[in-house]
């Protein structure tokens, strides 16, 4: 507890006042005086001092509360290595477009057989990378009358697309572009030639 003393206005006799419970029932009593008087302006007071603090504490709270299957924010130079599960086996020889997936020493090709090929964290895309700085649904290569593109599927505040070494929302793509996503890097040969 907190004691303060001080001179009193006649005699100069010493009070001492036990301000803990005076300056609490100080704070009640002006409260409830502000309340009646400007009851908008005391809500508003408090909203101003709580609502910072409960940010706060959700902010805090956020790792406990995240899923083990949600996406995480991709840092560059972390896990560069990576296994990637394909939905089918490239025959190039029929000079169809394919993606070939640069791993750990090896190289695995994806053809695209159809007008789109999805590539993706969830065991139905094409092409899956299994990390969690890559989106469920992360991208798509996707065809446009003679032309070939890529499009980011995973929104704006994502770990995004790089082609190229460029981060990008949408490209077209040539032959022997690289494609980035996470940790993920792939290259696309159109199968001409």
């Amino acid at each position: 507890m907190a004691v303060l003393t001080f001179p009193a206005k006649a005699g100069g006799a010493e009070t001492v006042i036990d301000t803990s419970l005076h300056l609490a029932s100080a704070a009640e009593s002006l409260f409830l005086q502000g309340y009646q008087a400007a009851p908008a302006l005391m809500l508003g007071l408090v909203l101003a001092t709580i609502l910072p603090l409960l940010t706060m504490l959700m902010k805090a709270s956020e790792p406990l509360r995240r899923s083990p299957d949600a996406t995480l924010r991709y840092r560059p130079g972390h896990k560069k290595t990576f296994e990637a599960e394909v939905a089918n086996a490239a025959d190039t020889r029929k000079r169809q477009p394919f993606v070939e997936i640069e791993s750990t020493g090896r190289k695995m090709r994806c053809a695209i057989l159809r007008d789109m090929l999805r590539i993706g964290r969830e065991h139905d895309n094409d092409i899956r990378i299994p990390s969690r700085s890559v989106h469920r649904y992360h991208a798509a290569i996707h065809r446009d009358s003679d032309n070939w593109h890529i499009t980011d599927l995973s929104g704006v505040e994502s770990n995004g697309l790089i082609v190229n070494g460029k981060r990008c929302c949408e490209a077209r793509l040539n032959d022997g572009d690289v494609i980035e996503l996470g940790p993920g890097k792939l290259r696309f040969r159109a199968g001409v030639g």
